[in-house]
């Protein structure tokens, strides 16, 4: 049976719910029909969080999905992790390890157990990429840190090449200049991070994590999406109002950076949008500002109602 949601703000037709997706739109939901009611409510897709570490946050799977993620990118994680089966129905995207030089970044902090995956040769690169990607990765991820030992230019390249060849992205840790000029040098697609400082970054992704990080997304020419960097200190399973309000400061469209253009960088086209073959991954909220969209009335993932 179609389950009608009617009446929100801003929307002149009633979307049709059927098997987890939308089905339908119509002027008024058909007599008779199961109606939710979302009168005085605007309706926007659910969320997604473009830079978390799920391993970090116990109970962090439900935690989002009740707040109103659906998806997440996962750019940090041991092997063992993967490939998050568990965090059903929350759609998880990873890249597994950090891939990072003999005592680089991660591997002497935070992440030294298993979060980070060292490399020496061109050779070890190319086989830890297949490694991941048989392993269901289809990011992978760059450390590029300047105080501790970096990837060496050949071994950095030949990870991005494997990458590239399996239909993987390549994600950079690089946040000063010359850290950002070295992931571009090995083929990086996106940046986990905005950059400290303004650099031209045309045609590439750059994660916000503005307030774990820092940094400016002002002046890159790239595609900004929504990231809180989940597990950094300070952080919460949750949309994070504080990190919507400062890519609202920097001039960024933080709805659309957080739903429509997130999906695309996921490879998810049924997430992010609000249309007919749609996943029913949406939430009813007050208001379009950061305070009311972290704070939603309810929350539905596809189709079940969650609060």
């Amino acid at each position: 049976m179609t389950l009608w949601i009617a009446g929100a703000r801003g929307r002149d037709t009633a979307l049709g719910i059927e098997g987890g997706r939308i089905v339908a739109e119509s002027p008024q939901p058909p007599p008779g029909s199961e109606v939710l009611e979302a009168s005085g409510l605007f309706l926007v897709p659910a969320f997604i969080d473009a830079h978390v570490h799920l391993q970090l946050v116990p109970g962090a799977p439900r935690a989002l999905l009740r707040s109103g993620v659906a998806a997440v990118l996962d750019l940090g994680a041991p092997e063992s992790a993967l490939p998050f089966a568990e965090a059903a129905p929350l759609r998880v995207r990873f890249a597994g390890p950090l891939l990072t030089a003999p005592g680089g970044y991660p591997t002497q902090g935070w992440g030294k157990d298993g979060y980070g995956l060292e490399v020496a040769s061109e050779k070890e690169a190319t086989l830890a990429v297949e490694r991941l990607f048989r392993s269901g990765s289809r990011f992978l991820k760059l450390a590029f840190a300047p105080r501790n030992p970096t990837l060496a230019p050949p071994v950095a390249r030949a990870a991005a090449d494997q990458a590239h060849r399996r239909g993987m992205l390549v994600a950079a840790h690089a946040l000063d200049r010359d850290s950002v000029q070295r992931a571009l040098a090995a083929g990086a697609d996106v940046f986990a991070h905005a950059p400290l400082e303004p650099i031209p970054l045309p045609g590439k992704w750059v994660i916000s994590t503005l307030r774990a990080f820092g940094g400016t997304v002002r002046g890159l020419g790239a595609r900004v999406v929504y990231g809180t960097d989940l597990g950094n200190q300070g952080t919460e399973p949750a949309i994070d109002a504080r990190e919507l309000a400062l890519l609202e400061r920097e001039g960024v469209d933080f709805l659309r950076a957080a739903t429509l253009d997130a999906a695309e960088l996921l490879g998810a086209p049924d997430l992010g949008r609000l249309s007919i073959g749609s996943a029913a991954s949406l939430l009813a909220v007050r208001g379009l500002d950061p305070e009311s969209l972290a704070h939603p009335v309810w929350v539905m993932n596809c189709g079940t109602l969650l609060r």
